[in-house]
């Protein structure tokens, strides 16, 4: 398959492009800027600080986590000895196909692929069996039951685990601290407030679940190729839609858009929701074609890849376009920087010659955008949020009272107009203050920079291009966050953070010896 591959007509135009881009005049300007850039003093500049080392492991916290470590695994055979145990190994399970698998896959496993399938479990639970009790807690119960096996394996491991500390750890912590101090200074009702922390803060958890379940790059790769077919997956369903005209709200366009055929949302319900997904997830499937081997599967990849795009593209959320360029840039950067010109050259290819997402863009610099979003659309809905935020700068309006979720889902103000914020970050400065906002930015700040130096850090070996795929969806989302409240969304929030747990892996966690 891969000769067939090789010798067709696609193939041989690709590499007639690779011979003669060296040669072009786009390919002579890209080397002579890169020798210059490899001689310049930002480059070492650059270089001094991307190579800094996490100090973690130097600090009494790590310390801590190592003795307790060593105490977990003490009552390792106590419960060696127990009944439980005893059942998971025994023999009449031995030689069956699900035990072989089980066997394969671990709990860590297991559970990985549960947290990689988040979005379509979510689904299930809430929209098709419609249990109110279990869609109300199954979220919980599956973090609990991950942090439980966390806790086991720390039992059962046959010598004391090291602690997985990350560079990032202490700033999410400040973060979950900080959250928990507004919502006990700002609460009128304090239900209200546990449920927005709860909100902004419980799915942040699952980084420090994901970065201890991960052990190996068989567990990296289960998550990694489940997140990924799960978005394939999505991203065909979101295609199907775009062929049908699936019906849609009248909402969702504007007027002078009522031409627009549809926009997706697959099982996301929302085509802001469907385009920050496949914004996270395009550049896994890209990242993929760069480090699977046989030529087979690099086109499978590539194919993947374009699907998500042209889902992304079907959504007609302008915001998702927007962080899908921001995805494509870094990728690119990272990865391989001719893609900028095939993404350049598409780009200008689809203003030309799709008329739907030329005028959905065009739309933005006429007179019926700028009154439509000065009256209910955004610019009224974040001048309303910059007054709100006058009557208390510093603390914010409290946790769960305005811009998001929990607040339309509590409306107690009386007279109060309620929406969404349509930006998470301003939404954040609303209901935390800039205490609140200035504390999360130093997170994701901090999550950049250590993403970028774990990137850094794999730079000559063959995972590099994965760590890639995951910085660049997530810095995607990051961008489209200013014009969606994207981490209101559950799924969304937990997959962010899982992929920093996994960029946290591939720099810090994982072990010299592997590939």
């Amino acid at each position: 398959m891969d000769n067939a591959l090789r010798n067709c007509f696609v193939a041989r135009i690709f590499n007639l492009f690779k011979s003669a881009y060296p040669r072009s005049l786009p390919g002579r300007l890209q080397r002579g800027l890169l020798n210059y850039y490899d001689k310049s003093v930002t480059k070492r500049l650059l270089v001094l600080f991307l190579v800094v080392s996490p100090r973690i492991v130097y600090s009494g916290c790590y310390r801590l986590l190592k003795r307790f470590n060593a105490f977990l695994n003490r009552f390792n055979g106590l419960f060696s000895e127990s009944l439980a145990f005893s059942i998971t190994k025994a023999r009449v399970f031995e030689g069956s196909a699900v035990f072989r698998l089980l066997s394969y896959l671990k709990p860590r496993g297991i559970l990985l692929i549960a947290f990689g399938l988040f979005l379509p479990l979510d689904v299930f639970v809430r929209d098709v069996i419609e249990i109110g009790f279990l869609s109300a807690v199954w979220d919980e119960a599956l973090l609990l039951v991950a942090a439980l096996a966390v806790l086991l394996r720390r039992i059962t491991a046959e010598n004391p685990l090291k602690p997985k500390t990350t560079p990032i750890d202490a700033y999410l912590l400040l973060f979950i601290g900080v959250g928990l101090l507004l919502m006990a200074i700002v609460s009128p009702s304090a239900s209200i407030a546990f449920a927005g922390y709860r909100a902004v803060c419980q799915f942040m958890l699952w980084f420090f679940v994901v970065t201890r379940l991960i052990e190996n790059d068989k567990d990296f790769m289960i998550l990694y190729f489940t997140i990924s077919i799960m978005a394939v997956a999505v991203a065909l369903h979101g295609v199907y839609q775009y062929i049908v005209r699936a019906p849609m709200p009248e909402n969702w366009v504007a007027q002078a858009e009522a031409t627009l055929r549809t926009r997706v949302y697959s099982i996301t319900g929302s085509p802001n929701i469907m385009g920050a997904l496949m914004v996270m997830t395009a550049p896994m499937l890209a990242a993929l074609a760069y480090y699977l081997k046989p030529l087979w599967l690099k086109c499978l990849m590539w194919g993947g890849t374009f699907v998500c795009c042209l889902a992304t593209l079907f959504t007609f959320s302008r915001g998702a376009w927007f962080g899908l360029a921001i995805a494509v840039v870094v990728f690119a950067l990272a990865v391989d920087r001719r893609l900028l010109l095939a993404a350049v050259c598409a780009v200008f290819g689809l203003v030309l010659f799709v008329p739907e997402i030329s005028n959905r863009i065009g739309f933005l610099f006429t007179t019926e955008f700028a009154e439509a979003n000065s009256t209910g659309g955004r610019g009224e809905r974040w001048e309303f949020g910059r007054m709100l935020i006058r009557s208390n700068p510093v603390f914010g309006f409290g946790l769960g009272r305005f811009g998001g979720a929990i607040a339309m889902q509590n409306q107690v103000i009386d007279g109060m107009n309620y929406f969404y914020m349509d930006n998470y970050y301003l939404k954040t400065l609303v209901e935390m203050g800039f205490v609140g906002l200035i504390t999360y930015l130093y997170l994701l700040v901090n999550n950049l920079v250590w993403g970028l130096r774990a990137m850094f850090k794999t730079r000559r070996k063959s995972i590099s291009a994965l760590a890639a795929g995951l910085y660049s969806g997530a810095a995607g989302v990051l961008a489209h966050s200013f014009f969606e409240n994207i981490f209101e969304v559950p799924y969304m929030n937990s997959y962010f953070w899982g992929f920093a747990a996994m960029i946290m892996y591939v720099g810090f966690l994982r072990r010299v010896t592997e590939k």
